[in-house]
């Protein structure tokens, strides 16, 4: 197709890959899959608190063996790529719905079809790898759900010319933790609405369903951590981990909490006024990390295993995500529930935005629980 015909929006969509690949035939695209990461299934760790029995959201114990994610990578010849929301349009003239950024609308409602042209194409010469997520301006789903596609693309043999990111959720993170992980900024392409590329060959890669897996964990730990020369430090064997210049989450009795804290040698840091080598350097050097529920509990991921987690909530928002990478891991998880009035057993409001207050007195005796008295 010439890039000047390419004005209008698609013809069509197909749902997913695979629906794709069998109407166009087996030389349209192909799905690869990366060699065995070893285990799939793992024993998550109930986290310890002072409810007996503990909360319904982190009964661990009660759950089977939870499966991991293992990865894939769909391999496009000839896609194009457009706009902001990254919608991949196959060589036949249909959006592929599967992998948008907008997967979560209904493939006819989504906004490429919303535009009455579509940016001139661009052919781009060599392989382009799509690694824009929804919510990759989100330190945790960038470091999880973002970065471990290179190792898919790596054990593929795959090494791409360009990385697609999504230029609507851009982070100062995210440009550092790439280049530890090899991928120079002159590789990366942002997403915008002015985007219409078409690479000689267009390389998504994916994850099947499942929990986030040890070999991600791993891999982050090997390329950012020991890769880079990380070492531990003194002073931060116990660490309490701020959200003061947050804009939600914030524990609102900080201070008092922070009285109970300093007496058993806890040091205050605010990860966001450091730099990420740093921040990697810290939790290196713990032994105990605390802290209200928030991104800066992701670089548990270089905390040597054993540490101890002591993760506050609010009522309204209880979360599994680092509970269980504590799990994967090998940390030990504890946790306290803050003031205030409790939903129902097994109603989950998850509401993002709660500050939190915590009873000074129940974080002493989580402390002596954790052995952190």
């Amino acid at each position: 197709m010439q890039p000047d015909s390419i004005l209008n929006a698609p013809s069509g969509h197909y749902g997913s890959f695979l629906e794709w690949v069998a109407a166009s035939g087996s030389d349209a695209g192909e799905v690869l899959l990366p060699v065995e990461f070893g285990e799939r299934t793992v024993t998550l760790r109930q986290p310890a608190g002072l409810e007996h029995p503990v909360h319904w959201r982190l009964r661990f114990a009660d759950a089977p063996e939870s499966r991991m994610r293992s990865g894939f990578v769909a391999v496009l010849p000839g896609a194009r790529l457009c706009g902001t929301m990254c919608h991949i349009v196959t060589p036949d003239d249909k959006l592929l719905a599967e992998f948008s950024l907008e997967w979560k609308k209904r493939p006819e409602h989504r906004s490429i079809y919303e535009r009455p042209t579509l940016p001139t194409l661009r052919p781009l010469p060599g392989t382009a790898a799509l690694l824009a997520i929804k919510d990759s301006g989100v330190y945790y789903h960038w470091m999880l759900d973002v970065l471990p596609r290179l190792l898919l693309l790596r054990r593929c043999g795959i090494a791409p010319d360009y990385y697609i990111l999504n230029g609507h959720r851009q982070a100062p993170f995210q440009l550092a933790t790439l280049e530890m992980l090899g991928v120079p900024r002159s590789r990366i392409v942002y997403s915008s609405d002015a985007l219409h590329i078409q690479p000689e060959k267009l390389v998504v890669p994916g994850f099947t369903s499942g929990i986030r897996a040890r070999w991600a964990c791993d891999f982050l730990r090997a390329g950012m951590m020991v890769g880079q020369g990380i070492e531990p430090v003194q002073g931060y064997e116990r660490i309490y981990i701020s959200r003061e210049h947050a804009r939600k989450r914030k524990l609102l009795n900080e201070t008092e909490a922070m009285g109970v804290l300093e007496k058993r040698g806890f040091r205050k840091v605010t990860l966001e006024s450091l730099p990420l080598r740093e921040q990697i350097r810290i939790f290196a050097s713990a032994q105990i990390v605390a802290g209200p529920h928030g991104a800066g509990f992701t670089n548990l991921l270089f905390s040597r295993p054993g540490t101890k987690v002591i993760e506050l909530f609010s009522p309204n928002l209880v979360h599994t995500c680092y509970p269980i990478l504590s799990s994967l891991i090998g940390h030990r998880h504890y946790y306290l529930v803050g003031e205030g009035e409790r939903p129902p057993e097994f109603v989950n409001p998850h509401a993002r935005g709660d500050n939190i207050t915590v009873n000074t007195g129940e974080l002493t005796r989580l402390l002596k629980l954790a052995e952190a008295d």
